[in-house]
């Protein structure tokens, strides 16, 4: 029996945490204009909003999405599952 097939591992899989990270974009910028910020101050990443955000599972990139709101929360939409490996 291969562990596909195995429901105890796969019922017991279903408890593990996964952090889940969802990056909307990156900037750098100097420690000097980071500190000179206040409150409502913008920080324009370098992506735009349409494009598609990277969803990490433990540090590991595993899907883009796009971002929607419902019921007035912030959650992401599952738009393509990457695989690291087949782009290695």
């Amino acid at each position: 029996m291969t562990d596909s097939e195995n429901p105890a591992l796969k019922k017991s899989l279903m408890d593990v945490p996964v952090r889940v990270d969802v990056v909307l974009g990156e900037v750098r910028m100097p420690i000097e204009e980071l500190m000179a910020m206040s409150e409502g101050d913008i920080i324009a990443l370098q992506r735009k909003t349409d494009e598609p955000v990277d969803i990490y599972l433990s540090d590991r990139l595993m899907a883009r999405g796009k971002l929607v709101i419902a019921d007035g929360q912030l959650g992401v939409t599952l738009s393509e599952i990457v695989d690291e490996r087949a782009a290695a």
